[in-house]
């Protein structure tokens, strides 16, 4: 993994700080490997809206469970969650 070093100003730092409280990331590294991987995604799909992010997600999770588990009957939600008790 690389390492970047860059200084910001003191009003971004407060409100980077803010953000970073207000949206519960664990640390400032956290927040800008967020916000380098939306900035990626936002420039990769630009057109995508709200819904049409949900959509794509919804269709690659329902692909992936498919994959996996194929005609497979799944376990009920109350075994699926029995050791949790």
């Amino acid at each position: 993994m690389s390492i970047v070093n860059f200084a910001v100003s003191k009003p971004l730092e407060q409100k980077i700080n803010q953000a970073i409280k207000e949206y519960g990331f664990a640390s400032k590294a956290e927040f800008f490997r967020f916000a380098a991987m939306d900035l990626v995604t936002k420039i990769k799909h630009p057109a995508l809206n709200e819904e049409e992010k949900f959509a794509q997600s919804a269709q690659k999770l329902s692909k992936t469970i498919h994959q996996i588990y194929g005609g497979k009957k799944l376990p009920s939600v109350e075994e699926q969650f029995a050791d949790l008790k």
